[in-house]
């Protein structure tokens, strides 16, 4: 018995070591895995390159066009020109003929039929190449800078869930650990209290013990085999996520750290995970606020630029005429520079600039909140460390007493000066203890997680105090 329980403080937490062991390569592993194969990841990569090829497609709206456009054209009827050129010149030339013959000259002129002339022409080919640009566009300017900030808005966004999911994966491995290790107490417990119901049953058939003492120690087994289980299914639950956050199998082997190096190391633990400080780094949820703002900022200028005129310039070349002849007089070439200036529609750009303007202030708003909200986080990530790793310190000292205690409650039981009920308590008492101080350990782990993602470099929107208020 007493070799049994030494294997159990042992396996909790023995194996002295001067440092404190480093879980930053195991987790960095697991966080490449989670960055190549997260799905959500991934359609957060997805929407950042369409953004970007969306701020492309804008800049190339600077450079000119070139454009080849082609049309042959067969066509019948239509509209004519009505000439009456037989009518207009018949009476002259029939004049003069008659003239001509009383002089005995023979007729001259002949007679002319009315013209009519199709406005179609039969055939028709008309084959040029267009070549166009802006000269200047305030208007496309600001388009631009828009989805410039957009871009940065969806970097932001994905640098943010990024962030989230090593924070969750962190959260989910410590997790995962802190069930194992329970598992691990838990399956000692029951080897003690299974051979403390044997050692009854040999007691009460040997007439030294009455039936209540055997069936007390089945019923402590009997909890604990409930215990056990609820343990385990929280074990395959956090392992099942945490490989759901990598996408891998959801049984796939998780590697977690050595709960029996923990003992000597906790006050390198406690000192590793205090919190040092306010981070430099900003917050990526704040950026992405803070970069939609940015890009409202330029759709309204991209609305008032639409009071604006535009300048462009377009110049075209090639052929046309009744056939793909290339003769003269067939080919053409025109060089334009255009003015565009919207001066009245309704009041269609005033409404834009107006729904700008209130979409940049929400978003404002918004910034200020989420600001005053991550503060909190902040604040709130930092007491919850402090309080867990205060607690550390508690469940050590609670688990040392409960350790000793059974060690002489099962050497009084084994000389047969302990009754079942003190050595029961006395187990049970170390359970806990055990149980607490692993809770607690790991629980300091979770909340260091916690905090790593809530620390973060912050501006101070803090109201000031009315003059009244001041103190």
């Amino acid at each position: 018995m007493l070799a049994l329980l030494g294997g159990l403080h042992t396996l909790t937490f023995a194996a002295p070591a001067n440092t404190v062991p480093s879980y930053a390569p195991m987790l960095s592993q697991y966080f490449d895995e989670a960055d190549a194969n997260n799905p959500e990841l991934k359609q957060a990569n997805f929407n950042l390159e369409a953004e970007q090829a969306k701020l492309q497609s804008l800049r190339s709206r600077y450079y000119p066009s070139l454009a080849l456009s082609a049309r042959y054209s067969v066509s019948e009827g239509g509209r004519t020109i009505d000439f009456p050129a037989g009518d207009l010149l018949n009476p002259v030339y029939q004049t003069l003929n008659a003239q001509a013959a009383a002089m005995g000259q023979p007729a001259r002129f002949p007679s002319v039929q009315n013209q009519s002339i199709p406005l179609l022409r039969p055939t028709e080919q008309d084959t040029r190449l267009t070549l166009k640009g802006p000269i200047y566009s305030a208007e496309l300017n600001a388009q631009v800078d828009s989805q410039q900030a957009f871009v940065q808005a969806q970097e932001a966004a994905r640098q943010n869930y990024r962030e989230e999911l090593h924070r969750d994966l962190e959260t989910a491995f410590w997790q995962t650990a802190q069930a194992k290790a329970q598992v691990e107490v838990l399956q000692v417990s029951l080897k003690t209290l299974q051979e403390n119901e044997r050692v009854n049953e040999v007691l009460y058939k040997a007439g030294a013990v009455t039936l209540d003492a055997p069936k007390r120690a089945q019923a402590e087994r009997l909890d604990l085999q409930v215990q056990l289980q609820q343990a385990q299914t929280r074990l395959a639950l956090a392992r099942e996520y945490f490989n759901l956050l990598r996408n891998a199998p959801a049984q796939a082997p998780i590697e977690t750290p050595d709960t029996t190096r923990m003992r000597s190391l906790l006050p390198d633990i406690v000192q590793e995970l205090t919190p040092k400080g306010t981070a430099t780094t900003p917050s990526p949820a704040l950026q992405q606020v803070l970069s939609s703002k940015d890009a409202l900022d330029a759709q309204t200028r991209a609305a008032q630029a639409a009071y604006t005129p535009t300048l462009g310039y377009a110049i075209e070349g090639g052929y046309q005429g009744p056939n793909y002849n290339t003769g003269p007089h067939t080919g053409f070439a025109t060089a334009s520079v255009v003015l565009n200036w919207p001066l009245f529609d309704g009041g269609t750009r005033a409404s834009d600039v107006a729904q700008a303007k209130s979409r940049a202030q929400a978003v404002q708003a918004q910034a200020e909140l989420l600001t005053r909200r991550l503060q909190l986080t902040r604040t709130q990530a930092r007491d919850r460390l402090q309080v867990a790793l205060d607690s550390i310190g508690a469940r050590q000292a609670q688990q040392d007493a409960a350790e000793e205690s059974l060690r002489i409650n099962t050497r009084k039981r084994d000389a047969g000066a302990s009754t079942q009920v003190e050595f029961l308590s006395a187990e049970q008492a170390a359970t806990r203890a055990r149980l607490g101080l692993i809770d607690a350990l790991y629980q300091a782990h979770i909340e260091h997680a916690q905090w790593q993602y809530a620390n973060r470099d912050l501006p101070d929107l803090t109201p000031p105090m009315p003059n009244g208020d001041a103190q």
